[in-house]
């Protein structure tokens, strides 16, 4: 049976729904492990900036997950063109944040201004809250769609800021709704080492285990856990790194010899 193909047959897709369409063209849809990483990115590159020290990951009982970070905290003020507070449009529309250009980001982990929100629209619910200016903001949203508006829920110090982000990934999105934690931890423990003095714990409340990652040195702690103790050639490794305007790059290398 042919059907009449004219301007009614167009679609177009508006917000979130896109991404609800088709989520394999947005993220890694084997398991929800990608949408923790874009997350973990967000409070990973606040520490790039130099404006975050800590960053708590909790994988909680009911397979949601929870990342925590002491950054400057998400903005909350309204936006001068779109008149929502800044906070609802990172997590509401696909290419909305601040490291398209590098006045708030010099360098940074995720720069397509779509994590946030595919996280939102493939969770099933999602709760951030803010702390910022001596208050403590709250917004949530079920299925991408915000269903509590943006709202004072309390307050705290001036100089205690930062983001936390809980969401609950939507199964029906998923082969498997269940996170690797064994991905999960090699991912935490890569930006801690990309993050020299920043503190990453990781509390799997699945598994009853918790652990922690902080290099003071960087690389140069990284090798040294690596070898384990063997002697080394040299017997301090080779660390280097090259940065240019928008990319960076740290390398380190050492030869280890002898047996475990």
């Amino acid at each position: 049976m042919t059907q009449t193909y004219n301007a009614d047959a167009i679609e177009v897709l508006t917000g979130l729904e896109p991404v609800r369409r088709r989520p394999g063209m947005y993220t890694d849809t084997t398991r929800p492990n990608h949408l923790g990483q874009e997350v973990i990115d967000n409070s990973v590159d606040e520490a790039l900036a130099g404006h975050a020290k800590r960053v708590d990951v909790i994988l909680h009982a009911d397979q949601s997950l929870e990342v925590i970070d002491d950054g400057r905290g998400m903005p909350v003020d309204i936006h001068p063109e779109e008149g929502v507070p800044a906070v609802e449009l990172i997590l509401c529309r696909l290419h909305a944040g601040g490291k398209f250009s590098n006045k708030n980001y010099q360098f940074s982990g995720g720069l397509h201004g779509v994590g946030i929100s595919v996280v939102n629209a493939l969770s099933k619910r999602v709760e951030v809250n803010v702390r910022r200016d001596g208050q403590v903001y709250n917004i949530a949203f079920e299925n991408g769609e915000k269903v509590q508006d943006l709202q004072v829920v309390g307050t705290c110090g001036k100089r205690n800021t930062g983001t936390s982000v809980h969401f609950w990934p939507d199964e029906t999105f998923f082969d498997s709704p269940r996170f690797s934690v064994s991905r999960l931890t090699h991912v935490l423990k890569a930006k801690a080492v990309l993050c020299p003095g920043v503190e990453i714990t990781f509390k799997d409340e699945i598994n009853n285990t918790e652990q922690r990652w902080c290099y003071q040195d960087g690389l140069n702690d990284y090798l040294a856990e690596a070898v384990n103790g063997l002697p080394t050639l040299p017997e301090k490794p080779f660390i280097g790194n090259f940065a240019g305007d928008t990319e960076a790059v740290d390398w380190g290398a050492t030869v280890a010899a002898g047996r475990r």
